[in-house]
């Protein structure tokens, strides 16, 4: 029976190649012509494709030409057949008999004399030695290739295919199919037919097959955040969350506890809850939890991070987690009263600071946890105030001409007295002394640009900065800016990538996400503007989170999440779908509001725990 090769089916062929020989640039533009986002997993028949199946098919087809050729042949008389032979056109062409096809077989064996050249690939179990044995012939008939990010060898088209024998020229051919049903070609070998050869991995941890991607919905406890009281069960806890539903506008782990998780958002929302994958067994075990769904709403011991003197309307406008993970900062906005409050990491208030302005925008820690930023309005203008964690003493700087509602700004710190400052045109380095902050430098940045995010790395003293046109620019610590045209449109989410031990010297990463739906990975010590890696979704990237140990890479959409290992990224290691998951469908206080401003993503200090969170709705997954 034969196969029907249609447009959808060759499509998926052609992206297929094109992942695998690592055009990942033009697979992308690809998937947006054919309007198809994730091929992968949106055809049916796309988990039964096996590697090189393009190559595989092409191959075949070849092969059935030639047999073809040989059929017409014979059925003409023999002066008129060798006057056609010594013409003989292929596919391609006149075909040459000392030309192309023994080329090939010319360079396998001189692949095979060099073999001890080719670097050893990591062994990997077969079940048969016969399996071992064309693995080995195959991995030493190649000349030196290029390793892609997954770690397999990047492969070059061959006619053979991998198989080493060739045709078995005995074989009768097959009747000739001149019909037009649109069906694929049939094999030209009816007899016995090599079998195709296994493709090579680097063991179940750097896998790329498609089928190995983890569905992690099953794995996802929510967490309520109504004003009810703890409750167990998802049913239940739905019914509180219809009474009283704030809004979600930040969440963010412990950096040290990773079973601590904060989040605060509208109608006095700031707690700090105790997390743990006992909790999701507590969800497992509830009967109500829907069959799709095992794991549902499970309330956890949580502590408020609201004062007394808050209103219930109070508004969490900023939040930041010191860096040992011991105290953590709280902005508020109480009938139009600022606050910054500093709690510890069981709930225990230690002091708080009146800001004479709202809303605070901006809370960072400086890197030695003695002081903290924060940014405000002030009459029209900008005020940057940094206080003492453990002291009432102030210092504030002042930009007024700097309107925060227009022009929204970003601080990062670079030192224990140094921060940069970034937005829209401003690109400044400012320093901190026992009375004032004063401006050290300030930097020449795109015209027509406004800047939105600023990201510094003290392992390389490099600063990144993004905008609204979707350029990546690097600074030097001189100031001098290199810029990496890296999105079509505004770049809503950049990041390096954390390390547990030292990079490599001419090395160092960092992402961005778009508008554009593109996740692009640099090298920002490389200055060829090419992306290291390069991954896509279906929506506008909305968060980028890396694992602690820069392992992983997580991006999320309004819709889903997905997660790549980072250098194996033609595959998602992970997905989670926020719809249909019945987590998401609890009652909302305005059920004709639909704007979704604040996502957030976020792993805890292990990198097994991943938060999300949108809306009325707070995300615990399961990893790893």
């Amino acid at each position: 029976m034969k196969e029907i090769l249609n447009s959808e089916r060759l499509n998926y062929l052609i992206w297929r190649y094109l992942i695998e020989g690592n055009y990942r640039e033009t697979a992308l533009k690809f998937q947006k012509e054919w309007h198809v986002p994730e091929p992968h997993r949106q055809l049916d028949f796309a988990r039964y494709v096996k590697s090189h199946a393009l190559v595989n098919v092409v191959n075949k087809g070849l092969l059935y030409s030639s047999v073809e050729r040989k059929w017409t042949q014979s059925k003409v008389p023999q002066n008129a057949a060798a006057e056609a032979e010594a013409v003989e056109l292929g596919v391609f062409g006149p075909l040459d008999q000392d030309g192309p096809p023994h080329q090939y077989a010319d360079e396998e064996d001189a692949d095979a004399d060099h073999e001890d050249d080719i670097p050893e690939q990591p062994e990997e179990p077969s079940p048969a030695s016969g399996d071992i044995e064309n693995t080995r012939k195959r991995s030493g008939d190649r000349p030196h290739q290029p390793q892609l990010n997954g770690g397999s060898p990047a492969k070059r088209p061959r006619l053979s295919n991998g198989y080493e024998n060739g045709v078995n020229a005995a074989t009768d051919p097959m009747e000739l199919d001149n019909g037009t049903d649109n069906h694929a070609y049939p094999s030209p070998l009816e007899g016995e037919q090599a079998p195709t050869p296994t493709p090579r991995t680097d063991g179940t941890d750097q896998g790329t097959q498609v089928e190995k991607v983890q569905e992690l919905t099953t794995e996802t406890t929510f967490i309520p955040l109504g004003s009810g009281e703890s409750i167990s069960s998802p049913r239940a806890t739905f019914k509180v969350s219809s009474a009283n539903a704030p809004v979600l506008l930040h969440c963010q782990w412990n950096p040290q506890d990773p079973s601590i998780l904060a989040a605060a958002g509208t109608d006095a929302l700031a707690r700090v809850w105790t997390v743990s994958r006992a909790t999701t067994t507590l969800a497992e075990q509830d009967p109500a939890a829907n069959g799709h769904v095992p794991n549902g709403d499970v309330s956890p011991p949580f502590h408020s991070l609201i004062e007394d003197d808050m209103t219930p309307s109070s508004v969490v406008t900023a939040m930041a987690w010191n860096g040992d993970g011991t105290v953590i900062a709280i902005a508020t906005d109480s009938a139009e009263k600022g606050r910054i409050s500093l709690w510890s990491a069981d709930g225990t208030h230690i002091q708080h600071f009146e800001v004479p302005e709202c809303p605070i925008i901006k809370l960072r820690w400086n890197p030695n946890n003695a002081a903290i930023l924060a940014v405000v309005p002030e009459k029209g203008g900008t005020l940057i105030t940094v206080y003492g964690a453990m002291t009432s003493n102030t210092i504030s700087y002042s930009l007024p001409n700097h309107d925060l509602q227009s022009e929204p700004v970003d601080v990062a710190w670079t030192s224990e007295t140094e921060f940069l400052l970034c937005g829209g045109g401003l690109m400044a380095s400012l320093k901190c002394t026992e009375d004032k902050i004063t401006e050290t430098k300030r930097c020449d940045t795109r015209e027509g640009d406004n800047l939105l995010q600023v990201q510094f790395d003290w392992r390389s003293s490099l600063a990144a900065t993004c905008g609204e046109k979707g350029f990546v620019d690097i600074w030097d610590v001189s100031g001098k800016r290199r810029e990496i045209k890296a999105h079509d449109g505004m770049i809503s989410a950049l990041t390096w990538q954390p390390l547990a031990g030292s990079p490599p010297e001419d090395e160092r990463l960092l992402a961005s996400g778009g508008v554009d739906g593109a996740i692009f990975v640099w090298n920002a010590l490389s200055g060829d503007g090419k992306p290291k890696c390069q991954m896509t979704m279906d929506s506008p990237i909305v968060a980028l989170a890396f694992t602690p140990d820069g392992a992983f890479i997580a991006g999320a959409t309004n819709e889903r999440i997905l997660i790549w290992k980072v250098g194996d990224h033609s595959i998602p290691r992970a997905s989670w779908s926020r719809s249909p998951h019945p987590g998401w469908l609890s009652p909302r206080i305005n059920a004709d509001s639909e704007d979704e401003d604040e996502h957030c993503l976020c792993w805890d200090a292990t990198g097994q725990k991943l938060a999300y969170g949108v809306n009325h709705r707070l995300a615990v997954i399961n990893f790893r």
